[in-house]
């Protein structure tokens, strides 16, 4: 079996999943609609569970590459917020209702999430130190303290049943965190019209 043939059960599944959500479509559906035999499927997933977790990580690997370009790419706060927010604008055509409905009875997968999560999270940590040097962060921000704050935040508001609850898409609920967040730590002084 190639790399390919796996990238196409990859993209195949990930479009039916997107529709459909994860529990909805089974692995024959997903065989027939690539004209595979299920054994071949099998072979190169031998569970759901295991392509489940291969269309999440397909969906997440770039759009921590992204997140990690932003962070590079930013010189203030400001554009470091616009920058991750565009980043869930993005994320949204890759996940779907259904599928965040899904995750809630997927727990090991949500897991899994939550950790490339924390990998997207860590760039925050040079975002502040750089906004820190460059006056825009207050300079008493215990970045460290924050960051367990903003984690903690994140992984018990940023989760499929919270989404659901609040009626919220990843991409409003991205906006909300991260605007209500991040404006107490930028100095009111370099805030657009001085202090407030």
């Amino acid at each position: 079996m190639t790399k390919n043939t796996r990238d196409l059960v990859v993209a195949e599944a990930k479009r039916l999943f997107f529709q459909f959500g994860f529990r909805r479509i089974t692995m024959d559906e997903i065989a027939a609609n690539l004209r595979m035999s299920k054994k071949t499927l099998y072979t190169l997933f031998p569970s759901k569970k295991d392509l489940v977790r291969a269309v999440v990580r397909a969906i997440m690997k770039p759009n921590l590459e992204k997140i990690r370009t932003v962070t590079e790419r930013s010189d203030t706060i400001a554009e470091f917020i616009a920058g991750v927010i565009g980043v869930f604008h993005g994320l949204s055509a890759d996940i779907s209702e259904p599928m965040v409905g899904d995750m809630r009875m997927m727990p090991e997968i949500w897991r899994e999430v939550e950790e490339q999560r924390l990998k997207a999270i860590s760039h925050v940590k040079e975002v502040l130190e750089k906004g820190k040097r460059t006056g825009e962060v207050r300079p008493d921000l215990n970045v460290d303290l924050f960051l367990r704050i903003f984690i903690q935040i994140i992984n018990r508001i940023a989760n499929p049943a919270m989404m659901m609850e609040l009626n919220l898409k990843p991409t409003e609920l991205a906006e909300q965190i991260f605007g209500i967040f991040f404006h107490g730590i930028v100095n009111s002084e370099r805030r657009p019209g001085g202090a407030s």
